[in-house]
């Protein structure tokens, strides 16, 4: 039913509006308890709007809301159960009664689309997970669930002084959205939005068991065959997810890939602060990335207009899938500029690897997704399918060196990527020897971390912190008494 309605939402000049029913996304019944117009209300959430009258489908509503950036919602509590929902817009507000099942559905449902405000009401703060130049993660605690989630605390004043900050808080925003309202198992879930006086706050699913960039510095000997598999079949999956709705990741990498739990089995990928839809030319921060990941298209294009297309992260994964394999890095260089330099060259050549550290399709799978020309790689649905992840290891027994070794066996890190050796270190891999047993005077570097676009590169670090000190920074909005 297609009915007339007047837009309410105060700032807007009035005018008339089709209101299209059939394209509500969720409805519920409330209770405006104020002296003059108490009674009954019906809510009905649409896409872009939130429309308020006296009677269902009414023609037009005491209040259609505008879901915009100038739209918060405040919930009131009692015992930790919903009481109210407060519409404010400006310096106006509206409030509605409801249960706590009403209440607790209409959060769901707005969650992803309005900025809450009061943070401190709905959760407790536990610890400081990470910190960055603009940007804090906490771990949380729902009060109500007693579930954990994941918050990035953006700062809104720095955000607001850095180049186009704003625009790309909101692709990042729009991105997560997208792929949360969809849900996959594969991608970090966004779970809802606050605002505070000082900060944004994106809640996140709480990635329990870490990064895998945490696994390969922890691991003495490289991941089997069998493992590596199944975390580039989960890699390979969640990235199809991504670019199937036309979205670039931009900067793929180990710190980027997370863990749900303890099990390999519980991949997602995480932080899409760097994302950007294909098709909204020119890109925020064409040129981005992690130097020794980044595609060397990305690297050869110097123009704000750059184009490219998903398949620059199909190369980033590429390189990942080399350092399992390998346990070295692909582009290696002291130096940031010669890394970036060799990147950007893309010479690579997997015949120096013999048979029992490579075999031919490992080679075919990972140049499949390294080709220096992006229309070369495959895209992920079709990596899905190549043999690579569906043949069985083989168990065959073969002889190298005169010694009898396991084909496929689990190696050692030939050379950590994220260990410096003072001396170069045998290349053919030894199941016998450990990380332990080697150089014991090494330094732990983060080639990751390395950044060569200060202006895009703000990157959460892993660094923990302990204590609740760093709690300071919020005062205004984490685990403060309401006045």
């Amino acid at each position: 039913m297609r009915q007339k309605s007047q837009t309410v939402h105060e700032g807007v000049e009035r005018k008339l509006q089709a209101v299209d029913y059939d394209k509500c996304n969720y409805k519920c019944l409330l209770t405006k308890k104020k002296f003059l117009g108490r009674g009954l209300r019906y809510l009905y959430l649409f896409k872009n709007s939130i429309c308020i009258g006296k009677s269902p489908f009414v023609q037009i509503p005491e209040r259609q809301f505008r879901i915009n950036s100038e739209l918060r919602i405040k919930w009131t509590y009692t015992k930790n159960k919903l009481k109210s929902v407060i519409f404010q817009v400006s310096s106006q507000h509206y409030e509605y009664y409801g249960t706590n099942e009403q209440l607790r559905e209409l959060k769901q449902k707005c969650a992803l689309n309005v900025f809450q405000v009061q943070i401190q009401d709905e959760y407790q703060a536990e610890s400081v997970l990470g910190k960055g130049s603009y940007a804090t993660v906490l771990e949380l605690t729902n009060l109500c669930t007693n579930k954990q989630y994941a918050a990035k605390c953006i700062d809104q004043q720095r955000i607001n002084e850095k180049k186009n900050g704003q625009k790309q808080l909101q692709q990042e925003i729009e991105t997560m959205r997208i792929l949360s309202e969809q849900k996959h198992d594969n991608i970090l879930q966004l779970h809802e939005l606050y605002i505070g006086n000082q900060n944004y706050y994106l809640i996140m699913e709480m990635a329990k068991g870490g990064s895998l960039l945490a696994l390969m510095k922890k691991r003495q000997i490289l991941f089997s065959r069998k493992d590596i598999k199944l975390i580039m079949k989960q890699l390979l999956e969640g990235l199809a997810f991504i670019h199937n709705h036309n979205i670039m990741h931009r900067d793929l990498k180990p710190e980027n890939i997370l863990f749900m739990n303890k099990d390999l089995d519980s991949l997602v990928i995480a932080d899409f602060g760097l994302a950007q839809s294909v098709g909204s030319h020119p890109y925020t921060y064409p040129k981005c990335g992690t130097p020794g990941f980044v595609a060397p298209e990305i690297l050869e294009q110097d123009s704000d207009l750059a184009r490219y297309t998903v398949s620059c992260d199909i190369f980033s994964a590429g390189v990942i899938l080399y350092v399992l394999l390998v346990g070295e890095p692909l582009f290696e260089k002291k130096d940031r500029k010669e890394q970036l330099e060799l990147n950007r060259k893309c010479s690579i050549n997997l015949s120096r690897f013999p048979s029992d550290q490579l075999d031919d399709l490992e080679k075919d799978f990972l140049m499949k997704m390294l080709s220096k020309n992006p229309d070369f790689r495959w895209p992920a649905d079709n990596l899905l399918k190549h043999k690579f992840l569906f043949l069985k290891i083989l168990q065959k027994v073969k002889q190298i060196f005169k010694k009898q070794i396991i084909f496929q066996l689990m190696p050692t890190f030939s050379k950590n990527p994220f260990i410096k050796f003072r001396k170069n270190i045998n290349t053919v891999r030894d199941a016998t020897q450990t990380l332990f047993q080697r150089q014991r005077n090494c330094t732990l570097i983060m080639q990751t971390n390395l950044r060569f676009d200060k202006s895009s590169q703000e990157q959460l670090n892993t660094e923990q912190v302990n204590g609740m000190g760093s709690f300071n920074l919020y005062k205004d909005e984490i685990n403060q008494t309401n006045p």
